[in-house]
């Protein structure tokens, strides 16, 4: 490896770049900025042009990666892509030259990449930075004999996928594939992913506009605050679709609901019934508030970030592959945002409701079936692309009841609308049909209702005891059709957690719900203005 190279081993790179338009534009000032990046601690300087790098190569004894930005006529900017270009700022103080080692840098009359690459290793006896947008590119310039690769240009070619993030799991293959060094270049905006760079293998970090750019970072705060305020102030609809119905709502700029719609899901008339009743639902709501913003949709299943339905038990058969977002933006176009149903009535707890004011919230809807979310500091939690707390398929009993999801002992089988209607006429010979039903003969009295009602309950402290000792979180909130039962029902919650949790976390408080049923709503509703202020790509 080359001793320039050596160097950056570890540290961040800082791109000190400056275009006509901006107030900061000129060699002197850019000469000042990699000064003042040196005493901050950078490595290296990656500056663009002779002039900049002349001034920066007097103001600090930091490696330079050089390059030369040139507006290609009908090809567009391409970083230095001739031998002279290379040459030029070489002899203006660059120890390593970095070039554009895309497929479209191969520009008519220049040479590919690779000979590029080659070109001026032999003929300027420097190290080579290849700036590309995806693998296999990566894997050419490293056959080329570049010194380094780096993640420049992913996401920023009509052929890469857009992001709004650096490309992790770019830097992550090519760091395990390849034996030169990799660099992150490009969107690395915080500490922490620069951290992340070096954790999948990064050997440095390149860091610019959030650096050097004042403007450009002051327009990014301007946006954030204007966005916020926006979604603050929209009046948005909220979807809440289970099992059994479709919750419909109008939330206006104080999170009240103005119009409120109820319909049967009827799953049994398949998925595309259900998207279609849900889509009708939806523009009734729209008829009453046209000026909505965005539309928000809480549902069973396991959620994608892009909205897709991944996986749904057998309380909404067919429902697996439904593009959700896709329809709804489709036939209305607006934002939309989409969430597993336990995640969004938790994040409405846990910002409005009975967990308002406690930093990790565990929520758990019981209704036909369970949902489960986890909030922290006001947002949900996500452990990979795929939104929802399982909480209903945890395992309580081995070889247990069979369960919807296709599996058998999850707690679902023993704690829902359904459980509590099987084990009432189980245990009182009586055929009632609905949860409701059972609840009605528990307030006359029917001791074979209370019976199970606390059976229930007690399933339910089992349970969250396993969750509570692996999330440790501040407060439990319990919403959802069953949570309306009362303090027979959260007593023997309470009393089941404190006997199976782990003795440390015996205290956390166990509350009901604050929304009164509507926090699948409200959470659909919250999603709706989250997704103003940061859109989903």
């Amino acid at each position: 490896m080359h001793q320039i190279v050596q160097q950056l081993q570890g540290g961040l790179i800082v791109s000190c770049q400056a275009g006509p338009g901006d107030v900061l534009y000129g060699p002197a000032v850019m000469a000042d900025m990699a000064l003042a990046a040196q005493n901050g601690g950078a490595v290296g300087i990656r500056a663009n042009g002779t002039a900049d790098i002349t001034a920066i190569r007097r103001a600090t004894r930091l490696p330079i990666i050089g390059i030369d930005k040139q507006d290609l006529r009908g090809y567009g900017i391409r970083i230095t892509p001739t031998i002279e270009a290379a040459r030029a700022i070489v002899e203006a103080g660059a120890d390593l030259v970095a070039v554009d080692a895309t497929v479209r840098g191969e520009t008519e009359g220049r040479l590919p990449a690779a000979q590029l690459i080659r070109a001026i290793r032999e003929t300027l006896g420097v190290p080579v930075m290849a700036d590309i947008a995806t693998f296999e590119e990566g894997i050419a310039a490293a056959a080329a004999g570049a010194d380094i690769v780096a993640t420049t240009l992913a996401g920023y070619t009509a052929y890469s996928p857009p992001q709004t993030e650096p490309d992790f799991d770019l830097l992550e293959r090519l760091a395990t594939t390849l034996s030169i060094p990799v660099i992150a270049e490009g969107r690395i905006a915080t500490p922490e992913q620069a951290r992340r760079v070096l954790e999948l293998g990064g050997f440095a970090v390149v860091c610019g506009s959030m650096i050097t750019k004042p403007r450009w970072i002051t327009d990014q705060y301007v946006r954030g605050l204007r966005a916020y305020q926006h979604a603050r102030e929209a009046v948005v609809i909220g979807v809440d679709i289970g099992g059994t119905k479709i919750a419909t709502g109008v939330l206006d700029a104080t999170n009240q609901i103005s119009h409120h719609d109820r319909i049967p899901t009827q799953p049994e008339y398949g998925a595309e019934a259900v998207l279609r009743r849900m889509g009708d639902a939806v523009a009734r709501a729209l008829e009453q508030a046209p000026n909505a913003a965005a539309i928000g949709v809480s549902t069973g299943g396991v959620v994608d970030r892009q909205g897709v339905i991944r996986f749904a038990t057998g309380l909404l058969p067919g429902w697996a592959g439904t593009d959700i977002r896709g329809y709804l933006s489709d036939r209305f176009k607006l934002p939309v945002g989409v969430e597993n149903d336990g995640q969004a009535s938790t994040l409405a707890e846990a910002r409005l409701g009975a967990g308002r004011g406690y930093r990790a919230v565990l929520g758990v809807t019981v209704g036909t079936g369970i949902g489960g979310g986890f909030v922290v500091d006001g947002r949900i939690t996500y452990a990979n692309d795929l939104g929802g707390l399982e909480f209903g398929h945890v395992a309580v009993v081995r070889d247990g009841l069979p369960c919807t999801c296709g599996r058998r002992g999850c707690l679902e089988s023993y704690v829902s609308g359904q459980a509590l209607v099987s084990a009432y006429n189980d245990l009182s010979g009586i055929a009632l049909e609905s949860g409701e039903a059972v609840m009605r003969a528990a307030e006359t009295g029917d001791p074979a209702a209370h019976a199970v009602i606390e059976r229930l309950g007690g399933w339910l402290g089992y349970g969250l005891a396993s969750a509570v000792n692996l999330l440790h979180p501040s407060v439990i909130v319990i919403g959802g059709g069953m949570a309306r039962i009362g303090d027979r029902f959260f007593d023997s919650v309470r009393a089941a957690l404190r006997e199976q949790v782990y003795p440390p976390l015996v205290d956390v408080p166990v509350f009901p719900a604050a929304l009164r049923n509507h926090e699948g709503v409200i959470g659909a509703g919250l999603i709706a203005r989250d997704c103003l202020v940061s859109p989903i790509k």
